[in-house]
């Protein structure tokens, strides 16, 4: 397998399983538009990743020594206050534009909930297609995709709505900045654990505790969907979309590893990360659970 070809099929696969199920959610519109439409908030994902690239090659030579100061050299502070704020600040920027003008109906809160999560879904599309490029490795398939993925999209999510909320003042502007706060910080956790000296967070090519980030943003996502949309009309096919993507996903990780590596290492190597991930994979399946009941209920 060619390094085009693994790097497109890695990054396509994770990008169909998310993109279908925010279209699924009740993303505003009609075929084929409603599934059309999500492409302008996902490519401003996209150019918000390219911008970050621009600052870390411009600007954050400048910043670094400062806050490495700031830090007081502490790692876990660094990584919030810089990894975190980073790509959190930069996606929230590209994301406020989406949500004022390309936000189908910018006043109803799950339309701005999901078009908030596009352009988390576009940065981290365009993260993993870098990652896949040039850090090729059994460890990323599964991960990727399930997990910083979820992060990124979930993240970016929670803070457009909360900024939409207070800006048509069904909430207070300190609710906002409460919740980018409390996501820079999830950020931070989420890239300092693998990294971590205490090893007992570690686990192969992941963390405890980043898993325990993901599933908690994730299960903030769901339960925000449902205060926003509690009667929506929703098709019940949520997550049925996001289990057979992720059987299918788990099939492709493993056929792609077989195919680039061709050794009972590397593939032992995705099949043990298959197994890390699996508790974020099975805590996405079963929030969506109740919410794909609403339909049925209605």
């Amino acid at each position: 397998m060619s390094d085009m070809l693994y790097q497109n099929a890695a990054t396509l696969s994770g990008l169909t399983i998310w993109y279908g199920v925010l279209v699924l959610l009740g993303y505003p519109g009609r075929a084929p538009w409603r599934w059309l439409w999500p492409l302008l908030p996902l490519a401003a994902g996209w150019c918000s990743f390219r911008a970050v690239g621009w600052y870390l090659v411009t600007v954050h030579p400048a910043l670094a020594p400062a806050l490495q100061q700031l830090s007081g050299g502490r790692t876990l502070m660094l990584f919030i206050q810089d990894v975190g704020l980073r790509e959190e600040l930069f996606k929230l920027l590209f994301a406020i534009p989406c949500l004022l003008w390309l936000s189908p109906k910018p006043a109803i809160p799950r339309s701005s909930l999901l078009t908030a999560a596009l352009v988390g879904l576009g940065f981290a599309t365009a993260e993993n297609r870098w990652f896949f490029g040039g850090h090729a490795e059994p460890t990323l398939l599964v991960g990727r995709v399930f997990s910083t993925t979820a992060l990124h999209m979930t993240a970016t999510a929670l803070c457009g709505a909360a900024f939409m909320a207070a800006r048509l003042h069904s909430r207070p502007w300190a609710w906002f900045w409460t919740v980018f706060f409390c996501v820079v910080v999830a950020h931070g956790l989420y890239d300092w654990a693998p990294a971590s000296t205490w090893a007992w967070l570690r686990a192969g090519g992941t963390s405890w505790l980043s898993q325990a980030v993901v599933i908690a943003l994730i299960v903030s996502f769901f339960r925000t969907y449902q205060h926003l949309q509690p009667t929506s009309s929703m098709q019940p096919r949520v997550a049925l979309w996001f289990i057979l993507g992720a059987a299918i996903q788990y099939t492709l990780s493993l056929g792609i590893t077989w195919q680039r590596w061709g050794t009972s290492e590397a593939l032992w190597i995705c099949a043990r990360e298959c197994l890390l991930f699996l508790p974020v994979v099975t805590a996405t399946a079963i929030v969506m659970a109740p919410i794909s009941r609403l339909k049925r209920k209605a």
